[in-house]
């Protein structure tokens, strides 16, 4: 991806292991540290990063740029968020 110098992933085959929580605390702490961070959270069967940072209400903004439609991610403590936990209703799984 162009101008992206580095990809952190935080991967398990099994649940519960903490991979949400270590993900959001690694991206608060590099945002702290001036760095620019984008948390991706595609974890179909309990998304929680919008959760954790308190934004499970939250949409993101969807914005029409000539013939293509934007979308902008939710920012919380500095860290710029994207999560399937957004689009779907929280009673049902995906």
């Amino acid at each position: 991806m162009e101008g992206v110098k580095n990809i952190i992933v935080v991967a398990s085959g099994k649940g519960g292991v903490g991979k949400s929580t270590v993900s959001a605390n690694l991206a608060i702490a590099l945002a702290r540290n001036g760095l620019k961070v984008a948390l991706v959270d595609a974890d179909i069967f309990g998304p929680s990063i919008p959760k954790m940072f308190g934004i499970e209400d939250a949409k993101p903004d969807v914005t029409a740029l000539g013939d293509k439609e934007m979308m902008f991610p939710i920012e919380k403590f500095g860290v710029k968020i994207m999560s399937i936990g957004f689009f779907v209703n929280k009673s049902q799984s995906l």
